[in-house]
């Protein structure tokens, strides 16, 4: 029943081509979670859920949290597709298993002091990733300090190229880090397009108003991401390479902001 949806859902690829390969973050607090989840669901092992009848509430709760997950994890040993905030919603499952076995060890007098040992085990093992969910580190970009970045390396009347243009969403919340810079690639902005990330110019359009430029600044992924094989990607690249030199990098949270100039004027 869902194959159609999957069929029309791969033309839509492009949507979350922007995801970069989970790190040791993201393994660390699906690990961390898992382990306390695991805990839990020994305590009470037996325990059945009051809503579906014969289902074990630890086999439920596991589902919830593990599977989600471990699927995306997996996935993304090929085609990177995790984001925590994806499934997010699993935590729900965390929270079954520990209310349950807080549950389970308060009812037996002998063994109050387990309780409180297991609640403040809960609390320190998830600790660390709920303070995480709330810091810029959260995300894969910091889009204030990739504006900073572009507003610092760039002066009037140098280029500015987007690697790959997606990321020209990075310099929409602030457009003043943009003052004095030419996007070379650009063709209509996102409003006057419809779109989220602007259209940009054939790939021989983009050729030639590189060649126009004295220095550019590429705003690109990190070392590592995959490269997009589009012709405008491929020109923008081989153009840097051949007619321009690396004057510097700066490197900010999910982005390189590089300047490239002719070969003798950095």
């Amino acid at each position: 029943m869902v194959a159609p949806l999957a069929l029309l859902s791969t033309r839509q690829s492009d949507q979350v081509s922007w995801i970069g390969r989970p790190g040791a973050g993201a393994l660390t607090g699906f690990a961390g979670t898992a382990v306390v989840a695991l805990v839990c669901a020994a305590v009470c092992r037996n325990r059945t859920s009051r809503g579906l009848r014969g289902v074990r509430l630890p086999a439920l709760a596991l589902g919830l949290l593990v599977l989600p997950a471990l699927l995306l994890l997996l996935v993304s040993l090929v085609t990177p597709l995790y984001v925590d905030r994806y499934v997010l919603y699993g935590q729900s499952g965390t929270a079954l298993l520990t209310g349950a076995a807080q549950d389970r060890l308060t009812r037996a007098r002998r063994t109050r002091a387990a309780a409180l040992t297991c609640a403040g085990a809960a609390v320190l093992a998830l600790l660390p990733v709920t303070l995480q969910l709330r810091t810029p580190q959260s995300r894969i970009d910091d889009v204030g300090a990739i504006a900073r970045a572009v507003a610092e390396a760039g002066a009037p009347g140098d280029g500015v190229l987007y690697l790959p243009a997606r990321r020209r969403v990075w310099s929409l919340p602030d457009p003043g880090s943009l003052s004095g810079l030419r996007d070379l690639a650009l063709d209509r902005a996102p409003a006057a397009s419809h779109t989220l990330y602007g259209t940009e110019v054939a790939a021989p359009v983009v050729r030639a108003r590189m060649l126009t430029a004295t220095r550019i600044v590429a705003v690109r992924d990190p070392a590592g991401q995959p490269l997009d094989a589009t012709p405008g990607e491929i020109v923008k690249r081989r153009v840097l390479a051949t007619y321009f030199e690396k004057c510097g990098t700066r490197r900010v949270q999910g982005a390189r902001v590089t300047v490239y100039a002719r070969p003798g004027t950095c």
